[in-house]
Parts: C-alpha cells; sequence; structure tokens
C-alpha cells in the first residue's frame, strides 16, 4: 500500500464525502470539539497551525478566519487547487500558506519542527501505508504544550455496522478495507493502537469523541425524518461517554505535548 492521493477525483471527493448530512455533521462536530477543549482559538492570539493532510480546507479555511497562521499541505495538487479557490474568494490567502508535499516531508525541513501551537490530521491515517510515521512527523511538528487533532476512520464501527447487516463473511475475515480507488478508506484504524502510537511518541491525550455515532447507527429512513440538529446534540451529548466514544464511524482525539 503506498498513501493514498486523490488527484483526478477532488470534485468528486467533495461532492461524495462532504456535499451531505454526514460530511456535514462531521466538520460540525469536529469544529465544536476544537472550539469547546481550545478556547485560545478565539482568544484574540494569532495561533500557527498546521493543518496536516487537509485536502479541501475546510478547516484552513476556518481558523484562517479567526485570524490564525495556517500551513495547509496535501499530497494531492487537485485537492489544494479547489482549497486555494475557496481560500482567495474568501479573502484569506494571507493567512494560510498552501504547500504540495506530504506530512512527512513537512518536518523533514528544519524550520518546521517545533513550530506549531496546534496540529490538526483529520481523515488521514486511514490513507496511508506507515500511521507511525506520520503519527512522528505530526508530533515533530508541535511546540512544547502544543495540540494535536488527529480524527481518523475507526475500525470498531466497521465491525458494528457489519454486524448489524449480517455480513458474516466479511466478520469472519476480518475483511474491512474499502474497494481500490473507491472512496471508502482502505485501512480503518484500531483506536487503542493509534492511542498506543501517540503515547509512544510522547503526546498526552487530554479527550476522545466519537464523530457520527448515531447519525450511523440510524437505518437510511429513519436517518431522512429526523432533524439534523436535533441528531447533533445527541452526537454531542454521547459521543464523549464511555463506551460510545470509540464506536463512532470516526474518532476524533485532542492530544497534548508536554512542557
Amino acid at each position: 500500500m503506498t498513501d493514498r492521493n486523490f488527484d483526478g477525483i477532488a470534485e468528486r471527493f467533495q461532492k461524495n464525502i462532504y456535499g451531505n448530512a454526514k460530511g456535514e455533521l462531521r466538520l460540525a462536530l469536529c469544529w465544536r470539539e476544537l472550539v469547546d477543549k481550545l478556547p485560545e482559538l478565539n482568544s484574540g492570539r494569532c495561533m500557527s497551525v498546521w493543518d496536516a493532510g487537509g485536502g479541501l480546507g475546510q478547516m484552513s479555511i476556518s481558523l484562517a478566519e479567526l485570524g490564525h497562521s495556517v500551513l495547509l499541505n496535501d499530497i494531492s495538487a487537485d485537492m489544494l487547487d479547489v482549497a486555494r479557490r475557496d481560500i482567495e474568494n474568501k479573502g484569506l490567502a494571507q493567512n494560510v500558506d498552501i504547500r504540495h508535499d506530504a506530512i512527512q516531508a513537512i518536518t523533514a525541513e528544519p524550520e518546521s519542527l517545533q513550530s506549531f501551537d496546534l496540529v490538526l490530521c483529520h481523515a488521514v491515517l486511514e490513507w496511508v501505508a506507515d500511521p507511525e510515521k506520520v503519527v512522528a512527523a505530526l508530533v515533530a511538528g508541535m511546540r512544547p504544550g502544543a495540540h494535536l487533532s488527529l480524527m481518523f476512520y475507526n475500525l470498531n464501527a466497521l465491525v458494528l455496522s457489519n454486524m448489524a447487516k449480517g455480513n458474516l463473511y466479511k466478520l469472519r475475515d476480518r475483511d474491512f478495507a474499502g474497494h481500490p480507488g473507491g472512496l471508502t478508506p482502505p485501512s480503518p484504524r484500531q483506536p487503542q493502537l493509534i492511542m498506543e502510537l501517540l503515547q509512544q511518541a510522547g503526546v498526552e491525550i487530554v479527550a476522545k469523541r466519537g464523530i457520527r455515532l448515531v447519525y450511523d447507527l440510524m437505518p437510511r429512513a429513519v436517518r431522512a425524518e429526523r432533524s439534523l440538529d436535533d441528531v447533533q446534540a445527541l452526537e454531542w451529548q454521547y459521543g464523549a461517554e464511555e463506551p460510545f466514544w470509540a464506536l463512532g464511524r470516526y474518532v476524533h482525539l485532542l492530544c497534548r505535548l508536554p512542557q
């Protein structure tokens, strides 16, 4: 496996992943978690932020609108072209430095080591060949006291979903990878293993939340009858509780590098 590049399908990715309630919920819940846990985002102080593998740049835009200085990188030039257009249309080009490069390459540059107050890496680990190297690169960019916002596609949720659907052969063979070339991630991650990687890298986990827990457990016919605001409220209510945080379609971990 190599790290997945979305060149050639950036518009399809934007439509299928974010142009629906699933994508709206994912962005809204993740952003609410950041604002809730990191009051310094709204303090008026300019923070140095790295949106690692940030793709279409939604989080970069939200952070730039608060006045923060953002580095947005991705290996997909097509995704960055979409992000650049949206960033320029919003008049935020001075706040966002766009870099066409891999995550591992950013902190291979000495000037990027320990230079960020906040590092984001959302929905990336499930697309890479070596998550350990990616986590190490992310932590290398953090200043002492900095935070890491890490979100990844959750293996536990796929197991639960396949149980509900009666996919006995998939469960027997533990075959949960998406088809090559598709938009279902090939390498869903087990939360406990990712937490162990983070702890080995020297960061402490300060908050855990399941993203898209309630929504993904609802039958499609029921989803259509429910208010998205009501679903989001329930996602927020249960998402950080035991054992539900570990069952969301995505898991969000907020980490801190000790001083």
